[in-house]
C-alpha cells in the first residue's frame, strides 16, 4: 500500500484557507516568488552560486610633494651714486636801482598829413521799365460753342466762367472751370470748343511774347 504523508493542513478545508488574514497571504506569496527566482538563478548558473564581488580593504598611502629647490638669493640692487656737481650754486644777486637826476623830454616827429580827395559818386542809370501788355482776344475766333444734344434734350442751360492759359503763340493750352454752368455736358463742350477755336494776341513783356492767363465767359441759352 502506498503510504500517505500527512502534513499539517493537508486536509484543510478551502474555507479555512480563505480565512487567513491578508498579511499572512501576502507573506506567503512573496516567499513563493523569492523561491522561484532562486530556483531560476540556480538553473541559469548551472547550480553554482556565484557570490558577488566584494573589493578588498583599501590601503591609503599619503604621498608627500617633493621638496622645492631653495630659491635663488636675491640679487642686490646696484648702488647708483649721484654725479658730482662742479659748478657752484650762485648766491643771491642784489640789484640796486639809482633814479636819474635829470628828466629829459622826448619830442616825437609830427606825422605827415595825407590829403584825401572827396569820394567820386558814380551815376548809375536805372534799367528801363519793362511794361507788361496782357493778351487780347481775337474776336473773329471767339465763336459760340455748339449746343450739346444731350443738354438740349434735357433742357439744360447756363453760364460758366473759365480761366484760360494763353501760350506765346496765342493758343489756349489749358482751360479750368471757375464757375460751373450746373451741367457737366455744357462745361465739357465749352472747354473743348475754346481750346480748339479761340485765339489771342499773346501777352508781351516789353517786346517779348510771354505766357499768360485770362478769364473767359461762355453762355448757353436755349432759343
Amino acid at each position: 500500500m502506498n503510504q500517505l504523508q500527512l502534513t499539517t493542513g493537508a486536509f484543510r478545508h478551502p474555507r479555512a484557507e480563505s480565512a487567513r488574514p491578508p498579511q499572512q497571504r501576502a507573506i506567503g506569496i512573496a516567499f513563493a516568488a523569492t523561491m522561484q527566482v532562486a530556483i531560476a538563478y540556480m538553473l541559469a548558473t548551472g547550480g553554482h552560486f556565484v557570490p558577488p564581488f566584494v573589493p578588498k580593504d583599501l590601503t591609503v598611502v599619503n604621498v608627500f610633494d617633493p621638496p622645492k629647490p631653495p630659491d635663488d638669493p636675491a640679487t642686490p640692487r646696484p648702488v647708483i651714486e649721484p654725479p658730482p656737481v662742479d659748478a657752484p650754486i650762485p648766491q643771491d644777486v642784489i640789484l640796486i636801482y639809482t633814479p636819474p637826476t635829470e628828466m629829459r623830454a622826448i619830442t616825437l616827429p609830427t606825422p605827415p598829413r595825407i590829403q584825401t580827395s572827396p569820394p567820386t559818386v558814380a551815376m548809375v542809370t536805372p534799367p528801363p521799365v519793362v511794361t507788361f501788355t496782357p493778351a487780347r482776344a481775337i474776336e473773329a475766333t471767339h465763336t459760340t460753342p455748339e449746343y450739346p444734344p444731350v443738354a438740349r434734350r434735357l433742357g439744360q442751360q447756363g453760364t460758366l466762367r473759365l480761366k484760360l492759359v494763353v501760350t506765346e503763340q496765342g493758343t489756349v493750352s489749358d482751360a479750368v472751370v471757375v464757375n460751373s454752368s450746373g451741367s457737366m455736358y455744357l462745361d465739357s463742350a465749352a472747354i473743348d470748343w475754346v481750346k480748339q477755336h479761340w485765339r489771342y494776341e499773346p501777352a508781351k513783356q516789353g517786346s517779348r511774347a510771354v505766357k499768360s492767363e485770362v478769364q473767359a465767359v461762355v453762355e448757353f441759352k436755349l432759343q
